[in-house]
């Protein structure tokens, strides 16, 4: 098994076989720039880069970038060799002495954004017995996609008042709905369906979200265009992006579906991901799920996306649904957090990035 010469890492849920990528500064250097996570470390890619022979190649030059948009547009190939050429620098002996100044603690360091968002699609991952014919969706609101660790204002909207007239005024149901978002780096043609066979060619990576829900709004939205007020608030996303990559090991066979979907839905090899995910309320566990029970997965919501002739574009992400259910009103001053887990090669873990956030009153 491949082993790693950061201390710790090897029994760190963010080892070898994980390697998220985000964007971090320091107060020392207050620039924003890609780093990839190894224990509680982060390996500085722009340093890294600096540092070696090849400065001007397009992978080269993406990770130059304050994002990870440039990087996720070069394509499978590049993702995939630039992985194993982060791997190789991590397990190699002879490169410990470079490169270990190429490391910045996490304790140091401020978490950015990891990408700009350009589109965001938020299905539903569950499906009751008389509607699963094609996974359902609506179309989020990318603008308001914000990182880890940012402060939610609870939002304002119109709710009904105790005497069943509508009022407009901040949510007395805020609610969370844990998912897994994935992100976008290949690009489609218009009106050129995608295969779910082809899921890993267009598909980065995962992030955790918490796409936050005003339970009352919805009530006055369920007779209209779908959630607008009641979801376009916020979804908090992880600040670290695990590529697709990290989660092979984690493949599960998905449930059995009937045979009356449509043919594009139709899978040759037919998985999902053994994600275990929690949501903790101020510290306290109170919910968790298996992501591997969804009805539709991921790859199927992926040609979804793309049955009616739409695009696929780098940084769009799309969401999973609602992974766990249950409805939880929060108040001020609460602080959500949603965690995962997943198994890694012989027999290890790993994480996905954390999701945490505090709610703030409303400014209404």
């Amino acid at each position: 098994m491949t082993t790693c010469w950061v201390p710790g890492a090897d029994e760190s849920l963010y080892n070898i076989h994980n390697l998220p990528f985000g964007v971090f500064s320091t107060a020392e250097e207050n620039l924003p720039r890609i780093g990839v996570r190894i224990g509680d470390q982060i390996l500085d890619m722009h340093k890294a880069v600096l540092s070696g022979d090849c400065q001007t190649c397009a992978a080269c030059t993406a990770l130059r970038d304050p994002a990870l948009n440039r990087l996720l547009s070069l394509g499978k190939e590049a993702w995939k060799q630039v992985r194993a050429q982060i791997q190789e620098c991590l397990s190699e002996p002879s490169l410990q002495e470079v490169a270990t100044n190429w490391l910045t603690p996490i304790g140091e360091a401020v978490m950015h954004a990891p990408l700009l968002v350009t589109d965001y699609v938020d299905f539903t991952m569950r499906a009751p017995d008389a509607d699963r014919l094609f996974p359902r969706a609506s179309n989020g609101r990318a603008s308001t996609l914000i990182p880890s660790g940012m402060d939610l204002v609870r939002p304002a909207g119109h709710r009904r008042g105790e005497d069943g007239q509508p009022l407009f005024g901040p949510t007395r149901a805020l609610d969370i709905e844990a998912e897994v978002g994935f992100l976008i780096g290949g690009e489609s043609a218009l009106g050129q369906p995608i295969s779910p066979d082809a899921f890993e060619d267009y598909v980065f990576g995962a992030v955790l979200l918490n796409d936050w829900t005003a339970r009352d709004f919805a009530e006055l939205e369920t007779d209209g265009l779908g959630p607008f007020a009641s979801k376009s608030f916020a979804t908090s996303m992880s600040a670290w992006v695990t590529p697709i990559e990290s989660l092979n090991a984690a493949r599960t066979t998905a449930p059995a579906q009937g045979g009356d979907m449509a043919s594009y839905l139709k899978e040759s090899d037919r998985y999902g991901y053994d994600l275990r995910l929690n949501i903790e309320v101020n510290g306290v566990g109170v919910a968790g799920a298996d992501f591997a029970e969804a009805y539709w997965t991921p790859a199927q919501q992926l040609a979804q996306l793309t049955a009616g002739g739409a695009v696929l574009r780098p940084g769009l992400m799309y969401g999973s649904g609602e992974a766990v259910t249950g409805q939880w009103r929060l108040e001020n001053g609460d602080t959500v957090k949603v965690t995962a887990t997943a198994p890694g090669p012989r027999g290890t873990t790993i994480a996905l990035g954390e999701v945490e956030t505090r709610v703030l009153p409303s400014i209404t």
